[in-house]
């Protein structure tokens, strides 16, 4: 496919639809819509319907602006009175569930990398580890929220 302005606005439209339905979806079923984002994500990319993009600046800009927006629209339709009633288990799995994951995850990476003899400290398996395990605070109280109306 040749990436002219035409099929760009198309593909921007058509994303922008899914995404909207995601949504709607995420919403009536109870699932996190980071999840059905993904999925778009996947659908759409190179081995899904082969739409590809070889502009790492551009794909980080984006992913950048994708990224203040749902973190922005997140904390906005987050209401305090809804995220009370399961405030110490969002801060639990925010923070305990985070460190938990990021030692486990190291600790596996760890044992794996010395049994293909590459050379690393603990704390450098940490790192990766710490990218993988950390988690958004919005999807979190997301699933407690969905899980407290009897939706999960």
């Amino acid at each position: 496919m040749i990436l002219t302005t035409e099929n760009i606005l198309l593909i921007g439209a058509l994303l922008l639809f899914v995404g909207i339905l995601a949504s709607k979806i995420s919403n009536r079923f109870g699932t996190p819509m980071l999840l059905l984002f993904l999925a778009v994500g996947m659908l759409f990319g190179t081995d899904g319907l082969g739409i590809e993009f070889n502009s790492p600046r551009a794909a980080q800009f984006i992913g950048t602006i994708s990224l203040c927006i749902i973190l922005f629209s997140g904390g906005m339709d987050t209401k305090f009175t809804e995220i009370r009633p399961v405030l110490g288990k969002g801060i639990t799995l925010a923070t305990l569930g985070v460190v938990l994951t990021t030692l486990l995850t190291g600790t596996f990476i760890y044992f794996v990398a010395s049994l293909f003899r590459i050379e690393l400290t603990f704390m450098e398996a940490l790192l990766p580890a710490a990218i993988v395990s950390s988690t958004d605070s919005a999807s979190v109280f997301s699933i407690l929220r969905a899980m407290r109306q009897g939706l999960m």
